[in-house]
């Protein structure tokens, strides 16, 4: 039972669909379980052809979710799962205790953030679920020493699984001068990109800091800005406050994420907080050189002068200074982009992921069954 929130267009339930499709149906029979049947995603997963069943809760406390844990443990019972695999928060402080409740021998939860996201609550919450689990599954090592600082009293063992791509999927529709044209960016300018969701952690306050400097020194950089969020509005006054709009789009939620970066010369991520973000992984997969924060997990993706550069969370001009070293060096652009998707190639691909989740997957029953 593979457990995901829903089908939303988000980070972890992009890796989720990855991971469904990339198992081995040979040797699995998955059953998909969600707390919300919906999202842009379901279809993919439908196309599958696996089972999907829901466990509809809009909170952890209330009667309703007693009533779906009830139900949980049941139907585990019922299937004879052997392997229960939550992929979020919620799911692992929700179906952790029912699978173990329900007697499913290898119990995984999984931790795809750093901790200082989440509230003492939750904090408490995460704990006791990786203390009921047999194992905790992480994004980066970072992440790991993350949850090794709750200091849960849990000898779980942590295993890494890093984020995932699918190269098919990051082959663009159209082509860069195209994707200019429709956005009104000129064929010669640097085009210099975020994407994510515009929440506090993501800092896109630095990133226009950083563009505003930028400007100032090549007034013919242009600027997109990928994705929607609580922070948008706020992000626009902004905007307008340093005078970016002439040379800065925000684009809100897009499905054509690789046509959009394919318009990219340089990806600038200037979060605060990241476990591994799927927004580096994707301009990487497409040869993008990547100037990104020195926080979380980051460092695990970026190989600083190699495939990138790594600069102090908030700190604007380090990233300005960084971006107009690249702007001015299109043979260094172009050399970084290539060990980039280099690197991709060879450690991030959904089937070298997927055989190691699998590993993960065959060790936890060895050790159990022998």
């Amino acid at each position: 039972m593979l457990f995901t929130d829903s089908f939303r267009r988000g980070g972890t339930e992009r890796q989720f669909v990855r991971l469904v499709r990339g198992i081995d149906r040979n040797r699995y029979d998955i059953l998909v379980a969600c707390l919300q049947r919906r999202g842009p995603l379901l279809s993919e997963v439908e196309s599958l052809g696996v089972s999907i069943v829901e466990f509809p809760i809009n909170s952890l406390y209330n009667f309703r979710a007693a009533k779906q844990f009830v139900q949980l443990v049941q139907f585990m019972r019922r299937e004879q799962i052997q392997i229960m695999h939550a992929f979020d928060f919620y799911t692992s402080v929700f179906a952790v205790p029912a699978a173990r409740v329900a007697g499913v021998p290898v119990v995984l939860a999984s931790r795809r953030e750093l901790l200082n996201l989440r509230s003492p609550w939750q904090q408490r919450a995460i704990r006791i679920a990786t203390r009921l689990a047999t194992g905790v599954v992480v994004n980066s090592c970072a992440a790991g020493r993350d949850l090794d600082s709750l200091k849960s009293g849990s000898r779980r063992r942590i295993e890494v699984l890093p984020n995932c791509i699918d190269l098919q999927e990051f082959e663009p529709r159209l082509s860069r001068g195209q994707v200019r044209r429709e956005f009104g960016l000129s064929a010669r300018s640097i085009v210099i990109g975020a994407l994510g969701n515009l929440r506090p952690e993501k800092d896109l306050e630095t990133f226009l800091f950083a563009a505003r400097g930028i400007l100032d020194a090549i007034p013919a950089v242009q600027f997109l800005i990928v994705g929607d969020g609580p922070g948008a509005n706020k992000l626009k006054r902004l905007a307008d406050d340093l005078h970016l709009s002439a040379a800065l789009q925000f684009l809100g939620e897009r499905s054509d994420v690789p046509d959009l970066l394919a318009a990219l010369d340089i990806l600038m991520i200037s979060s605060y907080s990241e476990s591994f973000p799927n927004a580096i992984l994707e301009a990487m997969s497409m040869g993008k050189p990547v100037i990104a924060t020195n926080v979380g997990g980051i460092p695990e993706l970026v190989e600083e002068g190699e495939t990138g550069f790594l600069v102090p969370p908030k700190d604007p001009m380090a990233i300005a200074d960084r971006a107009l070293s690249l702007c001015r060096d299109s043979a260094r652009r172009l050399r970084m982009g290539q060990a980039a998707r280099a690197r991709v190639e060879s450690n991030f691909t959904v089937k070298d992921v997927t055989a190691k989740l699998e590993g993960i997957y065959g060790r936890s029953l060895r050790e159990l069954f022998g």
